[in-house]
């Protein structure tokens, strides 16, 4: 004869464990969910790094655009052709007339009378180069944060605000009577290239403008 099960002190059977399918599927479940926030983290951190990179590209393009409206708008624009007019040859436009790129330091405008050391201009004096020179080095170092631009570059263009030319180009003459300044720094990302850029006019005040 055989034994009668055991009860529990309420008259009840125990209550049976999960069985090994129920098991492997919650832990199934367990696993998705885990590899589910698990792939969220990289997205996150490409976020933060790029919010990091949009905040210091928008900063450097501030500081630069601080930087030239510092400046009397005849050194803004440069000297180049216009009679008379005492002060640096070449402006923020550059030598070549076209706009300065922390690419192509050798078109940066020359100081003037002479170079700066400090990089900040007062009075009679020009500190262009010493300006771009720093700018273009905030732009390509590491700061060691997780926030250097790949591949970073700055643009400064100068022009015409009511005859600017086609494509770009200085386009600045004696009967300027506002200038146009477009400062840009883009660098690379995971999507490609990536641009800030700023905007602002200044009336022209040098010798010769209207």
């Amino acid at each position: 004869m055989g034994m009668a099960p055991r009860r529990s002190p309420t008259g009840r059977a125990p209550a049976a464990g999960l069985t090994l399918v129920e098991v492997l599927i919650a832990a199934s479940v367990l696993t998705i969910a885990i590899l589910g926030m698990a792939s969220a983290f990289p997205t996150g951190l490409l976020q933060v790094s790029y919010g990091g990179q949009i905040t210091k590209a928008t900063s450097l393009a501030h500081q630069m655009m601080e930087d030239i409206r510092s400046d009397p708008s005849y050194f803004i624009a440069g000297c180049r052709g216009i009679a008379g007019c005492v002060g640096p040859a070449a402006g923020y436009a550059g030598k070549n007339g076209g706009g300065v790129s922390t690419n192509t330091p050798a078109n940066f405008p020359d100081d003037w009378p002479g170079s700066c050391t400090s990089g900040s201009s007062s009075g009679d004096t020009f500190c262009g180069n010493a300006k771009l020179t720093r700018w273009r080095q905030d732009i390509t170092g590491d700061p060691g944060d997780g926030r250097k631009l790949a591949q970073g570059t700055g643009t400064v263009t100068v022009v015409d605000h009511e005859n600017p030319v086609p494509g770009g180009g200085a386009a600045v003459s004696g009967s300027t009577s506002i200038l146009r300044i477009t400062v840009t720094v883009s660098w690379n990302d995971q999507t490609g290239r990536r641009p800030v850029t700023l905007t602002s006019t200044v009336p022209c005040l040098r010798l010769g403008c209207s």
